[in-house]
């Protein structure tokens, strides 16, 4: 499969998903400038390579945060028929919105030098754009209002949480990287939303759990692919933390001047994590143990039996996850051979 090719579980969808878009960028095009504006430069910065920013939440590495909603409407139809005459493309647009705050957030956090300040403004009047949205379809639900804060709540403590972890040399355990796995608790904001709709709240325990293994499935992987960004950001992950580095490290490569130097001594060190993330195993082990998480997730859903959809997106996600292994096997094999060749 091509790496950056859209799961068909996504592409199933994509009509409901394309009205989200048309309601998502009517709300960033109408806001006054220069607002306008940085909401135009930032959908340009996502944009593929054919300048179509609507794969953002299509694309292998995207969660199903827009889909999970659209797979329990789904399963619940049977006995809740109505809910096919309720337009979810408010909601799901208001959605996209919401991630673009929080995305705006984590930028700032994980790379303080790179990110852009002024994207805080906008994403205030994208949160603005989900309370609204979800308020239209929910009114003062008020399980779901709960519900909405403790994804809030549990989104900022787990986000700050982790932040302050890949700042120290604490122990990085197993246990504590799925703990910071839970910030991804915006997820649970729309899929709840449909389950509110439906009357069907008592999902909400069973649901915000497999969103939970979907943010642990999704955090390693993340951490093998953005493994020299957080190496750039001075961030000592879960990841990196088990290939052996220490903030005496990062700080030895911060003390030095100047900035090519600086350089230099980081790719000295991203040498020697090199080792022990390909040669040593990290990386693979790392997708190994992703697969497993998505398997757990998958057999979470079949208990629940109202997501219709998730078993051909576990498979379609296995299936990328094993081609990625196979680019990281053949690199590794690559290492070895330069290595035997090496006087």
């Amino acid at each position: 499969m091509k790496p950056d090719a859209p799961f068909a579980c996504y592409l199933a969808k994509q009509i409901e998903i394309d009205h989200a878009w048309d309601l998502c960028e009517r709300h960033l095009s109408a806001l006054p400038e220069p607002l306008g504006a940085l909401a135009a430069r930032f959908l340009q910065s996502v944009a593929d390579d054919q300048g179509h920013h609507r794969g953002y939440f299509s694309n292998p590495l995207a969660p199903p945060l827009l889909y999970l909603p659209l797979w329990l409407r789904d399963g619940l139809l049977g006995k809740r028929p109505e809910l096919a005459t309720i337009p979810l493309a408010p909601l799901l647009a208001g959605a996209m919105l919401g991630y673009f705050h929080v995305r705006f957030q984590d930028d700032l956090l994980d790379e303080p030098e790179r990110g852009d300040p002024a994207l805080q403004l906008l994403g205030n009047t994208c949160f603005v754009a989900l309370v609204e949205a979800c308020r239209a379809t929910l009114g003062l639900h008020e399980a779901f209002w709960r519900a909405f804060d403790r994804a809030f709540l549990d989104m900022s403590r787990l986000t700050l949480a982790e932040q302050y972890a890949v700042r120290s040399d604490a122990p990085y355990t197993d246990a504590l990287f799925e703990a910071h796995a839970g910030k991804v608790a915006f997820a649970r904001i729309p899929v709840l939303a449909v389950a509110a709709l439906a009357g069907r709240m008592d999902l909400a325990p069973a649901l915000e759990a497999l969103v939970g293994r979907l943010g642990v499935a999704y955090g390693i992987v993340n951490d093998v692919l953005g493994w020299p960004r957080d190496l750039r950001a001075g961030h000592r992950t879960y990841l990196l933390a088990r290939a052996g580095l220490s903030q005496d490290d990062l700080a030895r490569v911060a003390r030095v001047e100047p900035p090519a130097e600086r350089d230099a001594a980081r790719e000295e060190l991203a040498t020697r994590l090199r080792e022990r993330l390909y040669e040593g195993g990290l990386l693979r082990g790392a997708l190994e143990r992703a697969g497993e998480v998505h398997h757990e997730a998958r057999e979470m859903s079949r208990t629940l039996d109202v997501l219709p959809g998730f078993d051909a997106f576990t498979e379609e996600r296995i299936t990328w996850l094993e081609s990625l292994d196979s680019r990281l096997a053949a690199i590794t094999l690559q290492r070895a051979l330069a290595r035997g060749r090496a006087p």
